[in-house]
């Protein structure tokens, strides 16, 4: 999608739809765009005062006009001024894209003015504002045949902006960057695991090295093995898809902290040996979403040039039952030298995790660890699929990862890391089992399970199991992958590097 930016003549512009914002609770027509006024029908004033057209939130309602250069116009309900904020930013820029399809064009164009820029906050409207339009634009079954009555993509879009700020053009250049990035996550969490293997998710990674520059650092069976990595290849044994541990570092401009964030990729899991039930295993494809949002985090953060630098490691394996499967009351080693006694082959995204936490700090020595993982079905009990668990060893990354919630919109529940916890961990006969002794805080003991795999380095953990996938739709987020933790992440990560406070 091309987002091109309409900031003078506007008069002079020439668009098939134009749709404009009104709030409910001020109900005018811009003055910006008095040009056109007198040439719709019927006027504008005669629908407001009319009452059937209240302006409320997803409202719309269609105007025609004499003006040859833009034949139609829909007004569109904001809602009360006093209720607008990111989350309606983005439920109007979804509406705008529903309705180009409705009237089953390419091209519209949007009218906004700085009045409706929530708080002023330019550089995240526009994140949010290209985010609603490119996600429910991306294309995911694009394996099905189209019917014919499918609508034309939506190719074009003009921001007509009239007042905006000299830094438009970089914010809008920047958002574009990180819509890219959330929608990478989610094309990559939606391939079935035929089409992407670990081997796969390896190449994708080498593809976008060429562009962005990374150093790169690919660990194969064979190194994995030389050097240790008993959790990881535990998960691994029961595939003839081979393992890998790839991580990318993208070094920025000025860099003085370096992040890691490593993400969950197990393409496929089938529960191993501890096979999981039949209903819903297709949505298995899904347990490498935080791999995905790790990839798609580490694009926008390179395309943006945020000034740090960023490790993104990438533990990838599939889980499935064989001969050589590993079994329920095994014992592994893990990198880190500790024991796992493996109670549960179907928790597996743990055993990958551990290896990849403990690797990661002891090489790359990052000020902040964090990791992302569909790891519990627990936290699907406990937040549904309307936030994500949070768990922080120092709660000032707790506070800082809020404040980037609130602007994206991706939830966040913070969960204790009480050492109570722990003891429901340990083992007779080794360092540590891999799930609890004890029914419940399933979500608590695999989170304590992996804080065992970090020494010293500030932690942060993610349980994405319940937003990864099947959150509430929207008109801007469509069924199916979410790319939940792309905006969160970069909005976190920009503001350490720009040393915003909490």
């Amino acid at each position: 999608m091309k987002i091109e930016l309409i900031e003078k003549k506007l008069e002079a512009h020439a668009t098939p739809l134009l749709l404009v914002p009104v709030l409910s609770n001020q109900m005018k027509f811009p003055a910006a765009l008095d040009f056109l006024e007198a040439k719709l029908a019927p006027l504008p004033q005669q629908v407001f005062q009319s009452g059937d057209f209240s302006a409320k939130m997803n409202e719309k309602r269609l105007l025609y006009t004499s003006e040859g250069k833009i034949p139609r116009l829909v007004l569109m309900g904001l809602g009360k001024s006093e209720e607008l904020n990111l989350e309606k930013v983005r439920e109007f820029f979804g509406a705008c894209f529903q309705t180009a399809r409705e009237y089953r064009l390419g091209k519209v164009s949007i009218y906004w003015e700085e009045s409706l820029v929530p708080e002023g906050k330019w550089a995240e409207f526009l994140v949010e504002a290209v985010s609603a339009l490119e996600m429910p634009a991306l294309k995911l079954g694009e394996w099905k045949t189209p019917g014919e009555d499918e609508p034309p993509p939506l190719e074009q879009v003009y921001l007509l902006l009239p007042d905006a700020p000299k830094s438009i053009r970089a914010w809008l250049e920047q958002a574009q960057k990180v819509a890219e990035g959330v929608n990478l996550a989610r094309r990559m969490a939606n391939l079935p695991a035929n089409l992407l293997t670990p081997e796969g998710f390896v190449e994708k990674i080498r593809e976008l090295k060429k562009q962005y520059g990374w150093k790169l650092e690919i660990l194969d069976r064979k190194e994995l093995e030389k050097r240790g990595f008993g959790a990881l290849l535990a998960v691994a044994r029961g595939s003839e898809n081979p393992p890998y541990l790839a991580i990318a570092t993208y070094h920025g401009p000025r860099a003085k902290k370096t992040v890691a964030v490593v993400g969950k990729g197990v393409t496929f899991d089938s529960g191993g040996i501890s096979l999981k039930p039949s209903k819903n295993m297709e949505e298995m494809k899904y347990d490498m979403s935080g791999a995905a949002v790790a990839l798609g985090t580490l694009v926008s953060v390179s395309a943006t040039r945020l000034p740090l630098n960023l490790v993104a490691a990438f533990p990838l394996v599939e889980n499935l039952p064989s001969g050589k499967a590993t079994r329920p009351g095994d014992v592994v080693v893990s990198y880190s030298g500790q024991s796992i006694e493996v109670i549960n082959t179907d928790a597996e995204g743990r055993l990958i995790l551990a290896d990849a936490l403990s690797y990661v700090e002891k090489k790359y020595q990052p000020d902040c660890l964090v990791d992302l993982a569909t790891l519990t079905g627990a936290v699907v009990v406990a937040l549904g699929h309307l936030a994500a668990a949070v768990f922080a060893s120092e709660e000032e990354h707790q506070k800082q990862l809020q404040q980037a919630a609130e602007i994206s919109g991706e939830r966040l529940w913070p969960l204790p890391l009480w050492d109570d916890y722990a003891e429901l961990m340990k083992s007779p006969i080794a360092d540590i089992r891999n799930i609890s002794t004890q029914p419940g805080a399933g979500t608590i003991t695999a989170a304590k399970f992996l804080q065992k795999f970090v020494e010293k380095t500030p932690w942060i953990h993610l349980d994405i199991a319940g937003t990864a996938y099947n959150m509430p739709e929207k008109n801007y987020r469509p069924k199916g992958p979410s790319g939940f933790g792309v905006r969160l992440l970069w909005y976190w990560l920009r503001n350490l590097a720009e040393k915003r406070p909490a």
